[in-house]
């Protein structure tokens, strides 16, 4: 072997070897998003809502809500400004394994908090969602509530985890 054939064979060798860490580098960030995973405890959800009664008068206007048991920590049930029912687990996103971690709406109206009132205001992450789609506005969380489907029959809405 001559000079260039040793120098061309050690710079493929280096080729190689960073090819290969690079390879195998990307394949252990694969799955990493948090937007991928669902790391909610799986609770069936079925409940039906008679919007004729007078506990749920506050669906019948825009912006109105109600919390609801059910999922992990509770739903909020919210009627949008377009007329269109949403409804969301209670659970943060941040840290839903916090005692604290409990969605609740804002006295405003205009947004979803992290914390509660008990019967003051207690924060827990500062974290604040669009109350339509429940993306986070603010705060340290990163991803949107975890959302149930809602049907309405007349009267009735259906809010499942199942579609």
């Amino acid at each position: 072997m001559d000079v260039k054939q040793v120098k061309d064979f050690i710079v493929m060798n280096k080729l190689t070897w960073i090819m290969l860490l690079l390879l195998f580098t990307n394949q252990g960030c694969k799955d990493n998003n948090l937007n991928n995973q669902d790391f909610f405890t799986p609770i069936q959800v079925y409940l039906n809502i008679n919007l004729s009664l007078p506990s749920y008068a506050p669906l019948t206007i825009p912006q109105g809500f109600v919390y609801e048991p059910g999922g992990n920590k509770g739903i909020i049930i919210y009627r949008t400004i377009y007329n269109e029912y949403v409804a969301f687990d209670r659970t943060c996103p941040n840290n839903p394994t916090e005692a604290c971690s409990y969605i609740s709406m804002d006295s405003t109206s205009s947004f979803y908090r992290c914390g509660q009132y008990d019967p003051y205001w207690k924060a827990c992450c500062n974290s604040k969602f669009d109350p339509a789609t429940a993306t986070p506005i603010e705060g340290a969380a990163r991803r949107a509530l975890k959302q149930y489907f809602v049907r309405q029959e007349g009267n009735i809405l259906f809010v499942t985890n199942i579609q």
